[in-house]
């Protein structure tokens, strides 16, 4: 199962969005590391937003994969007021666990992370006034009565994210983006076991975390031929 994402640049003065869909990697530590580090200005972030298709992109390099090429979906915007239930369809139609939003008005990334369509709006409604370049940025440390996950500060998802789930995470997706090419059955129960086995045994996580392709292939095959064995 990927981590997937939406990668939107908001233009409010002329009245529309550009989304892009992610398919692996879409937590913080990857793909908002990547769009800090390789995307964070007016022009690269449009130009991003418009790949339409997205499989993976490197935080080093910046450089993506695509599996798929398609055109970006362009929405219209009318009002502020109906510019949050936009954004939000398209999120929720991504699937996407995260979202990412670009306004030349904020002028950097925001990290909304999706925890049901309720909270993704009421954290849209937050941001409306200052990405259509009216009123001051939203406190985010104010947003006391939003529960717990559905901040959308940076360094509030890396203080909440930087914990065995994450890491669990980015293995799942790294298993299923280095084995694209097997049977996808055979993948997904060998993912399945990788589960158990770091649910039973949380510090064999510091071993997968640092796997590159070969290292996924060969337990893959260990695996399999276990399989075959019994």
């Amino acid at each position: 199962m990927a981590t997937r994402a939406a990668i939107i640049y908001f233009d409010g003065d002329n009245g529309q969005f550009t989304s892009t869909y992610n398919h692996y990697d879409g937590y913080p530590e990857n793909l908002g590391v990547a769009l800090e580090k390789h995307y964070n200005d007016d022009f690269k972030a449009h130009k991003i937003s418009r790949e339409g298709y997205i499989s993976y992109m490197d935080p080093e390099t910046g450089d993506i994969e695509q599996k798929n090429q398609q055109d970006p979906d362009v929405e219209q915007v009318y009002d502020e007021d109906t510019a949050a239930s936009q954004i939000n369809d398209v999120i929720q139609s991504y699937g996407a666990d995260y979202a990412y939003i670009f306004s030349p008005a904020l002028d950097k990334w925001v990290t909304i992370k999706n925890a049901g369509s309720n909270t993704v709006m009421n954290t849209l409604d937050q941001l409306m006034p200052e990405m259509f370049g009216r009123g001051d940025m939203v406190d985010y440390d104010s947003i006391d009565n939003m529960e717990e996950g559905y901040k959308i500060k940076w360094k509030k998802f890396i203080a909440e994210n930087d914990d065995a789930t994450v890491r669990f995470e980015k293995i799942r997706d790294n298993a299923y983006r280095m084995l694209k090419s097997e049977d996808g059955k055979q993948v997904n129960d060998y993912v399945d076991s990788l589960v158990n086995q770091i649910k039973l045994n949380p510090s064999d996580a510091d071993e997968y975390i640092e796997y590159d392709r070969t290292d996924w292939k060969a337990d893959f095959d260990d695996y399999i031929s276990d399989k075959m064995d019994f």
